[in-house]
């Protein structure tokens, strides 16, 4: 029997989670994926999107490559399924979905791509000021070589100090970073963030019957200032509510302070105001199951259009281009009823 090959693709949103947001609720139905930056949209499945290669690949003797990616598919579907029961209740989740559940949403915020990326430039800068540092004065530099050969490196003697200043300062060098080295950070990452999670307090924020029905997009756990204030923000801090999406016709919202009920009726202002949120949260793409969805614009509920990429035109509030993704959203207390 021919051996399977590894898995690759490796979606860092599940696509069992993003048939949530389909038109028939499943893997092969589609939906409409809205580009931020352009404004354009196309029609697609799950499975072409929040998709990356080789995004969860190991390579550690013994095991295959894909290990992680096959590990974390059980607790991915447990928890889709949690989501399921819960949407199928119209109740707040049971302890085991409701644990599933913030697992998935905390599994979504430590391993994005958009996470690593910024995680990984921090890593090269520091790794360019290290280098910048030796290459500032020679005796330390010696100090250093002499200390990396007597604990077996092999540095050869013809590189001069000038010859790696100078490869150095011009940055002659590219440094790789492997999805293992951030899978180890991220998975080292997971528990602080669970723990910081199940301090919050949770509602289950339900659609109105007719509409307008919740968004997604590639980034989908977004939060903001209760206040309406400006600069950084982020989960462990009081005063910030965080609302992720579980389906186009529901919501988890979670808050330190003045909770909520545990299920909440929302009227469309509501709904509008957390699409909102989760449109400026979004790095590349917004995802619909219809053609147009509901935004809070200029303190007012906007209907945004999804149109075909044949279709030259698209909506008049769209590019968002470079908005920041994080805490964009300005407006006071969304989920207030």
């Amino acid at each position: 029997m021919k051996k399977k090959s590894p898995a690759r693709r490796h979606h860092y949103l599940p696509q069992s989670y993003l048939a949530r947001f389909t038109d028939n609720g499943t893997k092969k139905g589609q939906f409409f994926v809205l580009e931020v930056e352009s404004g354009r949209a196309f029609r697609t499945s799950p499975k072409n999107v929040a998709v990356e290669l080789d995004f969860n690949r190991v390579d550690i003797d013994g095991h295959p490559p894909d290990l992680i990616e096959n590990a974390l598919s059980p607790l991915e579907q447990k928890a889709v399924q949690a989501i399921a029961n819960t949407i199928a209740t119209g109740k707040f989740p049971n302890d085991d979905d409701y644990n599933s559940i913030l697992n998935l949403i905390c599994l979504i915020a430590v391993r994005n791509p958009f996470f690593r990326k910024a995680f990984n430039r921090a890593r090269e800068q520091t790794i360019h000021i290290i280098g910048d540092l030796l290459a500032s004065n020679k005796q330390l530099w010696e100090h250093h070589v002499r200390k990396a050969k007597e604990n077996g490196e092999n540095i050869p003697d013809s590189i001069s100090f000038e010859e790696m200043k100078r490869f150095i300062e011009k940055r002659n060098y590219k440094i790789d970073f492997f999805p293992e080295g951030n899978l180890r950070v991220e998975l080292n990452l997971f528990d602080n963030i669970l723990q910081i999670l199940g301090e919050r307090t949770w509602s289950l924020i339900i659609a109105p019957q007719d509409g307008p029905e919740f968004i997604c997009s590639d980034h989908p756990l977004a939060i903001n200032w209760k206040s309406g204030r400006q600069g950084p923000i982020g989960l462990e801090l009081r005063e910030t509510e965080v609302f992720f999406p579980l389906s186009r016709r529901a919501g988890f919202y979670g808050t330190f302070e003045y909770p909520l009920k545990d299920v909440v009726h929302a009227k469309p202002g509501n709904v509008a105001t957390m699409n909102r949120r989760v449109v400026f949260n979004a790095e590349k793409h917004v995802f619909s199951p219809l053609k147009s969805f509901a935004m809070w614009i200029d303190g007012d509920i906007k209907t945004i259009n999804c149109w075909d990429k044949e279709n030259q035109e698209h909506s008049p509030y769209f590019p968002i281009g470079t908005q920041p993704s994080t805490g964009k959203a300005a407006e006071k207390g969304g989920c207030t009823v």
